[in-house]
Parts: C-alpha cells; structure tokens; sequence
C-alpha cells in the first residue's frame, strides 16, 4: 500500500504542476482545499483495496524466497500481479511522462513570446524549478521500479534466477534513499537547511577559507595582496603613460585629472 501511495503521490503532483503552468486558468478551480483532500484519501483507497482483495481469495501475502522478503505473494494469482504491477509502476509512469512531456513543450512555447505575456499568465520561476525537481524524482523512480513491474509480469513459471529477483527488488526500494540528494541538489532552500542542519556549512566554510597572505622563496606575493597588485598594475596601463593626481585621489571625491 506505501509504494502505491508513493508513486501515485508522484504522478498527482506532477498532474498538480501541469495544471499549473499549462492550464493556469483552471488550477484554483481544480485544485481547491477539498479537492486536494480527496485525491490523497482516493490514494489511500486504492492501495487498501489491493491490499484488502487477499481477504476474498485474490492474491497473497507470503515470504518470496527468490527477494528474500515479506511481500505480497506474486505467484498466488497471476492476473492480480498484472493489476498490481499496473497500478503501482505503468499507471504513474504513464500520467507522470504525460504532464512532463506537456510541461517541457508549453515552457519551451512561451519562451518564445514571453515579452507578449502579461506577468500574471506567465509560469513563475520557482514553479518550473520544482516542475524540474519532481521530473528527475519521476526519473528515478522509473528507472528503479519499471525492472521490478516488468520483471514480476514475465516471470509468470517462476523460472528466473535468485539473484535476478533479489537485485531488481533491492534496486527498486533504493529509491526512496535517493529522493533526498535530487532535492539536495535542485532546490537551493533545501540544499542551505541541510547543511545548516548538519554542519556541514562549518566545514565548508573552513574549507573554502583563502590561504594566509604570505610571500614565498622567490618574492612572490599570495592572497589577496597579489591581487591589488594585480589591479594597480592594470589600472596603470589603463592610464597609457599619462599622471594621475595624487593630490585628487587623495581626496577621495572621484575626480582624476589626466
């Protein structure tokens, strides 16, 4: 039932932010406070109910000896694994790729007419970074749990080796460790929580700390000193042999007398 919420949280979220920015004009229509409670419990009902058609007969739960795990039972009934692996893996990848591939288009449309737009019909910045972020969440999900789908549907005799179970399986429930570094990496205030909450701020801070200033054997300079030396030597051949105003400069009142 948890994976099944799982990903159909996903495919709702990524529907979520398709409305949004393809079909602005009907989100706060779609979208509103009970609609949104609906569609959670309606997820909830959906995995309850594969769960609960092992009571009538239909389908099992059982130790698999192949993943090595307390699992629903692929082998009970074959056409409740076909339905299973429909609903838990193709349904969202399907729903999920529809809103994506819709989104991409739409944004890459309006790129071209931006300027024509008012600002109120335009995507916000931040909502196509998150159309972003759960794009590459849908990826890999996908790519963790369609081998999983595919590999309980056509292994129907129960013919395939141990280890080819164990690994999908192992690989499909990865994912959800891997949810955390796409957030990590594509959203900025998560990325600054984290490594508030971690301290890992303190250590790249000491990490990224410039060196002391300090000269070496040959009398060369470091740090930031070699630096200014760097922008007078410039600045001096901006000025193309002419004198500066020592008088002016020391002013401080931005004239130069050349």
């Amino acid at each position: 039932m948890s994976c099944v919420n799982s990903l159909g949280t996903i495919a709702l979220m990524s529907f979520n932010r398709y409305v949004f920015i393809c079909h602005h004009q009907y989100y706060d229509k779609i979208f509103k406070k009970p609609t949104c409670i609906i569609m959670c419990i309606s997820l909830y009902c959906v995995g309850l109910l594969l769960v609960l058609m092992n009571l009538a007969g239909i389908g099992d739960h059982s130790f698999d000896r192949k993943s090595l795990e307390c699992i629903w039972d692929r082998m009970a009934t074959y056409y409740y694994t076909v339905v299973f692996s429909v609903t838990l893996v193709w349904i969202p990848v399907v729903v999920t790729g529809f809103s994506y591939l819709n989104i991409y288009v739409t944004v890459r449309r309006s790129t071209k007419r931006m300027n024509q737009h008012h600002a109120r019909e335009k995507p916000s910045k931040s909502s196509i970074n998150l159309a972003r972020t759960l794009f590459i969440i849908y990826a890999v999900f996908a790519t963790c749990w369609i081998p999983y789908a595919l590999i309980i549907v056509v292994d129907r005799n129960d013919t395939f080796p141990h280890e080819a179970h164990l690994y999908v399986t192992v690989f499909a429930h990865l994912h959800p460790s891997i949810n955390w570094l796409v957030y990590y990496f594509t959203n900025t205030k998560f990325h600054n929580a984290f490594d508030r909450i971690a301290g890992l701020h303190r250590v790249f801070g000491i990490c990224r700390r410039h060196p002391p200033e300090s000269v070496d054997s040959s009398g060369v300079m470091s740090g930031s000193e070699s630096q200014v030396k760097n922008k007078i030597t410039s600045f001096a051949t901006m000025s193309s042999g002419d004198e500066l105003s020592v008088e002016d400069t020391t002013k401080g009142n931005g004239e130069s007398k050349f």
